[in-house]
């Protein structure tokens, strides 16, 4: 689920991606914690894998539309704040892509970075 950007309506800033958005952080941030996850200090890599499912029409080989690749990456980060790590200002390496697959998710693997 990528992070979407924000719209302003009658005064209040929501996310264009509203309650799926939601529903995106809890599932990335309880698999975190299912996996393990703990809160760290210092420097942090990141390698994510995004499945995305072909739609049949789509004879291509890459996923080259919408939605970006920097909105998936900001949805993630923000759902392994307080979990993987303590903020994402923290995340100095980022490694990631986005592939057609027919079992849709991300594959997320965080790693100290010895600097």
């Amino acid at each position: 689920m990528p992070q979407g950007s924000m719209k302003v309506i009658n005064g209040h800033i929501l996310h264009s991606q509203g309650s799926a958005l939601a529903v995106w952080r809890s599932t990335v941030a309880l698999s975190a914690r299912f996996a393990g996850a703990q809160p760290v200090d210092g420097a942090i890599g990141i390698e994510i894998i995004f499945r995305v499912k072909r739609p049949k029409t789509v004879k291509r080989e890459y996923p080259t539309v919408a939605p970006d690749l920097d909105k998936y990456i900001r949805g993630v980060l923000d759902s392994l704040t307080g979990i993987g790590y303590i903020d994402d200002s923290q995340v100095i390496d980022i490694n990631a892509k986005k592939v057609y697959s027919d079992t849709p998710g991300a594959d997320i693997k965080l790693f100290a970075v010895n600097t």
